[in-house]
């Protein structure tokens, strides 16, 4: 949202928009690379690719979130995009049992910064930020803010 001012701009300007905005935050910039280990129950070719059954596979999460033949225009955040179903935490018997807590964390977060605060920036350039190392959970080390 800090890198996209005029997103930031159209949230502060309808509240509403708040339980959309954060499924566009999962979808965009969740908080889980890649899903744990999972196996083929049957044969599953992907595009020319063929993954026999019994054969273990690392989803991306992440690179599905921005498939460009589900989401129009995948690499852009876009707050009023229709509510297109992304899997930042996972699907079916391995859906994240926190889902919903983490959501209404991230709307009463999003939503008490933006009250309070008429300004929020970054405190150093974007490309100064640093993401924890690691192959399934993403998510940054520090987030330096400047705010008014």
């Amino acid at each position: 949202l800090l890198r996209n001012p005029d997103q930031m701009d159209i949230l502060r300007a309808d509240s509403r928009l708040l339980p959309a905005a954060v499924e566009e935050f999962l979808r965009f910039d969740g908080p889980v690379n890649m899903a744990t280990l999972r196996f083929t129950t049957r044969r599953v070719m992907i595009g020319a690719v063929e993954i026999p059954a019994d054969e273990f596979v690392l989803v991306a999460l992440a690179s599905a979130n921005r498939d460009h033949d589900r989401f129009v225009e995948a690499d852009r955040l876009n707050l009023t995009r229709s509510r297109a179903r992304h899997i930042s935490f996972g699907h079916g018997i391995h859906h994240c049992l926190g889902a919903a807590l983490a959501r209404q964390e991230a709307e009463v977060a999003f939503g008490g910064l933006l009250a309070q605060y008429s300004r929020i920036d970054l405190a150093v350039p974007g490309g100064q930020l640093r993401y924890r190392r690691s192959l399934l959970m993403r998510g940054l080390e520090a987030l330096p803010l400047r705010v008014a």
